[in-house]
């Protein structure tokens, strides 16, 4: 497929990669102000074919695996937001955690405990669902980030007032029951399959 980038979209696009991944994010959103909706799919279908998550699943990306199974597997980032930081990657190349079963955050938990118990280090398991918080490519991954006296990280937002009226219509919006055999449905859910092709 021949790329529809220019070469200095390309270029510009090389530059954001190497960015430290706060600012990344910042000039990701901007880059893809200035692209073309054909622009837009091309990235978007080159990265699917070049997920760096779906390289370390299938082991074209060497990893420092801590945990495997047939659905996930269990990697410390080579790029870490503290030291032992690990990220929860899906075999199947899914974007959202709400498509895939709560095996990851059973196994996310376990991680977490791991860390506990050996290091003695609290944890922040964080996930971000899409592009507006902060995913870097479409595929999920649950990074699970120690945390220790000194470590200079900081995941702190600024809490915002909200008015009364605003929570009422939160709640009218979003508040949802779950039925008896629903909950069944969830608990038994099998994840989505998807056929990889080598």
């Amino acid at each position: 497929m021949e790329t529809p980038l220019s070469e200095e979209l390309i270029n510009e696009l090389n530059e954001i990669i190497k960015l430290p991944r706060e600012e990344q994010s910042l000039r990701l959103k901007e880059f893809f102000k200035k692209l073309t909706p054909e622009q837009i799919e091309y990235l978007k279908q080159f990265q699917t074919q070049q997920c760096v998550f779906c390289g370390i699943t299938l082991g074209k990306i060497n990893s420092y695996k801590i945990y495997e199974d047939t659905e996930l597997i269990a990697v410390l980032d080579i790029n870490p937001a503290s030291l032992g930081h690990v990220l929860v990657i899906p075999k199947m190349h899914l974007k959202y955690s709400y498509e895939f079963s709560n095996k990851i955050f059973e196994i996310s938990n376990l991680i977490a405990k791991r860390i506990k118990e050996v290091f003695d280090y609290d944890t922040n398991i964080f996930i971000a669902n899409g592009v507006n918080a902060g995913q870097k490519f479409e595929h999920l991954v649950i990074n699970i980030i120690p945390r220790y006296s000194g470590d200079n990280l900081n995941l702190a937002w600024q809490p915002k007032p909200t008015s009364e009226k605003e929570l009422n219509e939160l709640v009218s919006k979003l508040k949802f029951e779950i039925k008896k055999e629903e909950v069944r449905k969830i608990e038994t859910r099998e994840p989505k399959k998807i056929i990889r092709l080598p």
